[in-house]
């Protein structure tokens, strides 16, 4: 017997199993995912070239007029938004002042004895600043219509119309009597 036919044979290695149930579902699923992946990336990097060229926008909703200012077209909340920055309002330093407010407030309600004068205050605080942040919102909400022409104007009355329609934020909707 020579030496070949005497060592062991080494079994070759099995063949791989075919793959099972990698169709073309697998394929169309890797791509809606790669898609979506993609989608959610453009919009995270757009947001934040956004903000690094823009800068983050002051909140318009410290100066709105709730469904008067929803009834806007986009055009004019962004020019009422624009006009408000243009004033310098100081919303920010508004907001910064009525958090303290709050602070305030919630020390008085907790203090023992009851701070009743203290709460007052602080409650009186936060009324004048909502006075000023809303007579500021209606002067340029007035400014804002005034400067839309009739057609804007009517499309206007009819956005304000369509949320009566359906009602202040849950509540029942507004009905004409007799309907």
């Amino acid at each position: 017997m020579t030496e070949i036919e005497s060592s062991p044979q080494i079994p070759a290695p099995p063949a791989p199993p075919p793959a099972a149930g990698a169709g073309p579902w697998m394929r169309r699923a890797l791509i809606v995912s790669l898609t979506v992946n993609l989608l959610v990336l453009g919009v995270v990097v757009g947001g934040a070239i956004n903000v690094a060229r823009h800068g983050p926008r002051q909140m318009i909703a410290d100066i709105t007029l709730g469904t008067f200012t929803e009834a806007l077209s986009a055009e004019d909340r962004e020019a009422l938004r624009m006009a408000a920055e243009a004033e310098n309002l100081g919303l920010r330093e508004m907001n910064r002042a009525a958090r303290e407010d709050y602070l305030r407030l919630i020390a008085a309600v907790r203090s023992e004895p009851w701070d009743a004068a203290t709460a007052q205050a602080a409650i009186a605080a936060y009324g004048m600043r909502t006075h000023d942040r809303l007579e500021a919102g209606e002067r340029l909400m007035l400014q804002r219509l005034s400067a839309m022409g009739p057609q804007g104007r009517r499309e206007f009355a009819d956005r304000l119309e369509e949320t009566m329609r359906r009602g202040f934020r849950g509540e029942r909707p507004l009905r004409p009597r007799g309907n």
